[in-house]
């Protein structure tokens, strides 16, 4: 499997069965057509660190706040989803300084008339943009995020609500009266829950990413 987007955010695209599809962006679920080669986790499958601070959670239609960045269900940083690119871009780039990588492409290239869609990483982190249509120069509009979970959140950023980011899915859905399953039609063991204020985590045996922004399927 090549892809040009895969080879600078590789630390944050699950290892999931990639049975039929071309490539996988981070947030995306490849097709499980046929059988399903053995899946490995990116995180080692290693419960995170405590989370050391968090700071009152805005929504995302709020004005950002000069502190943490923070991770919404609904948005980032008080922008909520359908923001234009530009705004939301210039406002993290102040904030947690010039992104480490970013890559750009068809948002599943088995499709030709898929989105066009950015993803600008900020190490652990990733920001997607997408177009309404799948031209390079069409406006994109702020649609997801996602963060790989590696030991306790950087002070920069916060998740909504101070939701714990070393909880196992178990102790999440008991502590969030709500949170639902999503099925993602896969077999290689991947579990994905939804928090009733729309944080979704997913991985293998324990968490190993959280994102805001639906989980969408290459195939």
């Amino acid at each position: 499997m090549k892809s040009p987007t895969l080879s600078v955010i590789p630390l944050l695209t699950l290892a999931l069965a990639l049975g039929g599809c071309a490539t996988t962006r981070p947030g995306t679920v490849p097709s499980t057509a046929g059988p399903s080669p053995a899946a490995s986790s990116p995180a080692a499958s290693t419960p995170a660190a405590p989370s050391t601070s968090a700071s009152p959670s805005p929504s995302p239609s709020a004005t950002p706040t000069p502190t943490a960045v923070v991770l919404a269900g609904d948005g980032l940083g008080g922008f909520p989803f359908g923001t234009p690119q530009k705004t939301v871009a210039t406002a993290l780039t102040g904030r947690l300084g010039k992104p480490s990588s970013s890559s750009a492409g068809l948002y599943c290239e088995l499709d030709s008339s898929s989105p066009w869609t950015e993803t600008v990483m900020y190490s652990n982190l990733w920001v997607q943009y997408e177009a309404k249509d799948s031209k390079k120069a069409s406006p994109r509009t702020l649609q997801g995020w996602g963060y790989q979970i590696k030991g306790p959140l950087p002070s920069r950023l916060a998740l909504v609500d101070d939701v714990p980011i070393n909880l196992s899915f178990k102790q999440l859905k008991a502590k969030y009266p709500g949170t639902k399953t999503l099925d993602l039609g896969l077999e290689d063991g991947t579990v994905a829950v939804q928090l009733p204020n729309k944080l979704i985590f997913y991985g293998i045996k324990v968490p190993e990413v959280v994102r805001g922004g639906k989980i969408g399927v290459c195939e």
